[in-house]
C-alpha cells in the first residue's frame, strides 16, 4: 500500500505515531534520571564510609549495649612515694636514661613490693618529654609481673614535673601478682619543686 502525501490517510498514522513517540521520550528520560540518581547516592554513600562493617558514629554511648558512659578506675592498686631530683633532658638529641632505676611501692595498700627498670626520656617541646621503658615488680617471695610502657610528662617553671603513661603487662606474671598477667593500667606520677614524688597506678577494666 502506498501513501500519499497530499493524501487524506496519512494524517491519522503521524496523529497515532506521536503518543507512542512521546511515552518512548518520556520513559527512557525517567530511566536516565533514576540511573543518575541512584549512581550518585552510591557515590555519596561511598565517600562517607556508609557501606564499612562495624563502623559506629555516636554520640551517645550508653546506646552501645556494654559500653559504661563513663569510666571509674577507682582506688589504685599500686602506689609509690618517692623523692626524686627533677632533671629535664637538655635536648631532643640528649635523653635522660634511668638504668636499674629502683623504687618500692605498696600492692592494694599492704603488700611490699621493689620496682626496678630502664626507660628513656627524650625532650619533645615546651619542656614536653616523652618516656618509653619497661619494668618489673617484684614481692619479698619473688612474685613478679614485668610490664612496657609509655608516657608524656611535662616539666613545670617551678622544677615539679607530672606525667601520664599507660602500662601493658606480659603474660608471666607469678604468685599474688598473677592477677596482673595480660593486664592494662594507667599511671600517674607527681613530683613537688621539693622532690616528693607520688607514684599511682590503676587496673584498666
Amino acid at each position: 500500500m502506498e501513501w500519499s502525501i497530499d493524501g487524506g490517510d496519512i494524517n491519522p498514522l503521524i496523529l497515532h505515531i506521536r503518543p507512542q513517540i512521546k511515552a518512548c521520550t518520556l520513559l527512557c528520560t525517567l530511566t536516565i534520571s533514576m540511573f543518575a540518581l541512584a549512581m550518585f547516592a552510591f557515590d555519596q554513600s561511598s565517600q562517607t564510609g556508609f557501606f564499612v562493617p562495624n563502623a559506629f558514629a555516636v554520640n551517645d554511648t550508653g546506646s552501645l549495649s556494654d559500653l559504661s558512659e563513663t569510666l571509674d578506675l577507682g582506688t589504685p592498686f599500686y602506689m609509690q612515694h618517692y623523692q626524686h631530683n627533677v632533671s629535664s633532658p637538655k635536648s631532643e638529641s640528649e635523653p635522660n636514661l634511668y638504668v636499674n632505676h629502683t623504687n618500692d611501692g605498696l600492692i592494694n595498700g599492704t603488700l611490699k613490693v621493689d620496682s626496678i627498670g630502664n626507660n628513656t626520656e627524650t625532650l619533645r617541646n615546651n619542656n614536653t618529654v616523652y618516656l618509653q621503658g619497661n619494668y618489673t615488680i617484684t614481692t619479698h617471695n619473688m612474685d613478679d609481673a614485668s610490664y612496657n610502657f609509655q608516657a608524656i610528662g611535662q616539666y613545670g617553671p617551678d622544677k615539679s614535673y607530672e606525667s601520664n603513661g599507660v602500662a601493658v603487662f606480659d603474660e608471666n606474671a607469678t604468685g599474688k601478682l598473677a592477677f596482673l598477667e595480660n593486664s592494662v593500667a594507667l599511671y600517674k606520677v607527681k613530683i613537688d619543686a621539693d622532690g616528693g614524688g607520688d607514684f599511682y597506678m590503676w587496673l584498666l577494666k
